[in-house]
């Protein structure tokens, strides 16, 4: 069975000037692979896995080329186009994906980034994304719990935070007040998940919570010890922006970390600073 949308494994059945001629075994429709994106050598009879779609001519096009994101899957992504009709994002395959006007919840802007699901519109088996997502949030079957490591991919600053992809599955937000780094829409970072809540989204930090969090501050202060002569103005009375700057966490994480470092005499406090022992 071909699957729209999905990667499918086939095989090479024949090949043209420009193309190879694919199939799936007791499916004899034949789904074009642009020599193109070839680039071992391809043989017929090789068994292929590929990403199937319907192109602007109503053909089964293939594609070698994983997208960011498979039908009923989410993507953080970025409109290359705009238009009146609606807009292109980049999801990486060379056909860019389009949201057309009545799938976008508010216009949407070149060069911003959405979260975006991808969908089949079933007249056409034609692939097209929307941001219209909290009707799919609901249906979340979650495979993640409290303390698990994740995936973030921050999609848009908002009041409270940033609204996030998480492990490209799910919807969540992680806290203005509590990260401590920079961060960059559409780019990755791993965290952790603090609660899944009641109505399917999912709370993030991006510091591991409870004592790891304190053991893992520790390796960090002594690391900045040991690099930068085995001593720091930094304090218990320092400001939290200058603290944030040089270790990437919290006051509240810092004065933790050296306390307990300094019961375990790792190092020594001082009124102006700290200093291994």
């Amino acid at each position: 069975m071909l699957e729209i949308g999905k990667m499918n494994r086939l095989y090479v059945y024949n090949e043209n000037k420009k193309n190879y001629i694919l199939r799936a075994p007791n499916y004899d429709v034949d789904v074009e692979l642009p020599k193109s994106e070839a680039t071992e050598l391809v043989n017929q009879g090789d068994i292929l896995e590929v990403f199937v779609y319907v192109d602007n001519n109503d053909k089964e096009v293939a594609s070698l080329t994983r997208p960011v994101a498979l039908l009923d899957e989410f993507a953080v992504v970025k409109v290359v186009e705009s238009h009146q009709f609606g807009a292109f994002v980049d999801w990486g395959l060379s056909k860019d994906l389009l949201v057309p006007d009545t799938e976008q919840k508010e216009r949407m802007g070149n060069n911003r980034y959405y979260i975006v699901r991808v969908c089949l519109d079933e007249r056409t088996n034609k692939l097209y994304g929307t941001t219209k997502i909290g009707k799919y949030i609901p249906e979340s079957q979650f495979d993640i719990a409290e303390g698990d490591k994740i995936e973030i991919i921050p999609a848009s600053y908002e009041e409270l935070g940033y609204r996030s992809l998480i492990n490209r599955k799910f919807i969540g937000m992680i806290y203005h007040n509590e990260i401590f780094q920079k961060i960059e829409i559409g780019t990755p970072i791993s965290g952790v998940v603090k609660k899944i809540r009641n109505d399917g989204l999912v709370d993030a930090a991006l510091q591991v919570q409870g004592f790891k969090n304190i053991e893992d501050s520790q390796k960090v202060v002594l690391e900045f010890l040991r690099a930068n002569g085995g001593k720091t103005s930094l304090h218990d009375k320092s400001s939290p922006e200058e603290i944030r700057e040089k270790l990437g966490m919290s006051k509240k994480t810092f004065k933790n970390a050296i306390g307990m470092l300094y019961k375990e005499r790792r190092i020594v406090i001082h009124k102006d600073g700290i200093e291994l022992k």
